[in-house]
């Protein structure tokens, strides 16, 4: 099956693992760590919807006025979340999660944008 693997980290502690298949039609999420305040899928309700507004809440709000410019300043013309996510690693100033991709060899020092 083809699809994404998202590693989600707490700074630099994978907290969860989630598959996603090319077809958005088979999702798999892997808790790496208890539920708390290090777990941003809490509960027993670990399908596509939670993941989709996980990564959702990390974009821009499509109501933003700037939106357009924000997007075109990285070549995107709409507000996908999982083309945005793949940009930004869903790094906010509100928490310390971020997503981390297969392909790559990063660490937090790497992707965050305050201490």
């Amino acid at each position: 099956m083809f699809g994404t693997n998202y590693h989600i980290m707490h700074k630099n502690t994978p907290v969860a693992d989630v598959f996603l298949s090319s077809d958005h039609k088979y999702i798999k999420i892997d808790k790496l760590v208890p539920d708390g305040p290090f777990q941003p899928f809490g509960g027993n309700k670990l399908d596509l919807e939670r993941f989709y507004r996980f990564i959702k809440g990390r974009c821009y709000e499509d109501c933003r006025a700037d939106l357009q410019e924000i997007l075109a300043s990285v070549g995107l013309e709409s507000n996908d979340p999982y083309k945005w996510i793949r940009i930004s690693h869903g790094v906010t100033w509100e928490d310390f999660f971020w997503v981390k991709f297969d392909d790559e060899n990063i660490k937090w020092e790497d992707v965050k944008i305050r201490d």
